[in-house]
């Protein structure tokens, strides 16, 4: 019976993980919200990947020094802009340009 039901989770899971590859995601407040979300809860990693990348590029004393400094750099704007996201979710990540004039124009595209 244990190996049935986690037969049957595992196919769950991979049933899931097809719809989600074969539905493209549309951009909305629902996109916006889980991104926010998501980079509020995982961008204290930044810390260990900045050390780890440093470590293997630049060495262990700029790793213990430039890595644990650009990490935590970037978790703090990762939180800061998830935040954001979060607080803003309702309303549309973008506004459209709809421009009158071609850019380039039509006369320099060869040149631009």
């Amino acid at each position: 019976m244990k190996k049935f039901v986690g037969l049957f989770a595992l196919m769950l899971v991979a049933a899931s993980a097809m719809a989600d590859i074969q539905a493209p995601p549309r951009p909305g407040p629902t996109r916006k919200l889980g991104s926010g979300i998501a980079k509020v809860a995982f961008s204290s990693s930044y810390i260990l990947d900045s050390i780890y990348t440093t470590n293997q590029n630049e060495g262990g004393t700029a790793a213990f020094t430039i890595g644990i400094v650009d990490g935590v750099s970037k978790t703090a704007y990762s939180t800061f802009f998830g935040a954001v996201e979060t607080a803003t979710f309702i309303t549309p990540p973008y506004r459209a340009y709809h421009s009158k004039y071609e850019i380039p124009p039509s006369d320099l595209k060869n040149f631009w």
